[in-house]
């Protein structure tokens, strides 16, 4: 549980590590304040994770099985039998308009995955944060600066769940952008 609510500036503390490491957050602008936003019961899960890892100055890109169902992955593989839209996500226009099926529901997930990185100060900043796995889940979109050779494949055969995360208003569209 997070016991202390410190703010400096917009950043938070959401948990400390194993070792007393702190590890805050930017409640404002961040991929991690949208994915606690959408799934309140992450930041729990968050401070559980990092209550448990001992931060010496690396960079954590991971997912942790928690041993039980924690949730609902929000990616899931789609068919072309499937209603898809396309829109842009609060806090990552940078990756240009993902997908989002309509007519699916998320599948349960017992892993979470986090984004930590180190900072001058020795703290940690949790970048992102979201129940599912790091490295498939997390293919970059093809239309985002780090789109690669899998990216259309990928996000041609899997989206978001429709719901389970912020659309900017009025970006929302049928036709594929890619």
């Amino acid at each position: 549980m997070i016991e202390e609510t410190r703010v400096r500036g917009r950043l938070q503390l959401i948990a400390e590590s194993k070792n007393g490491v702190k590890v805050y957050f930017d409640t404002v602008s961040s991929h991690a304040a949208t994915h606690l936003q959408d799934a309140p019961e992450l930041e729990r899960l968050v401070a559980e994770v990092v209550s448990k890892l001992e931060l010496k100055g690396q960079e954590v890109a991971a997912h942790f099985d928690m041993g039980r169902i924690v949730g609902t992955c929000d990616v899931v593989a789609v068919s072309e039998k499937d209603e898809i839209v396309y829109g842009m996500r609060k806090n990552r226009d940078d990756d240009g308009l993902v997908p989002f099926v309509k007519n699916r529901d998320g599948e349960p997930c017992p892993f979470v995955a986090v984004h930590l990185l180190p900072q001058p100060d020795t703290s940690y900043l949790l970048s992102s944060a979201w129940i599912g796995t790091f490295g498939e889940d997390d293919e970059p979109f093809p239309k985002s600066h780090d789109a690669n050779e899998r990216s259309v494949d990928f996000w041609s055969s899997h989206a978001f769940v429709y719901g389970s995360q912020e659309i900017i208003k009025g970006t929302e569209t049928t036709v594929r952008p890619w």
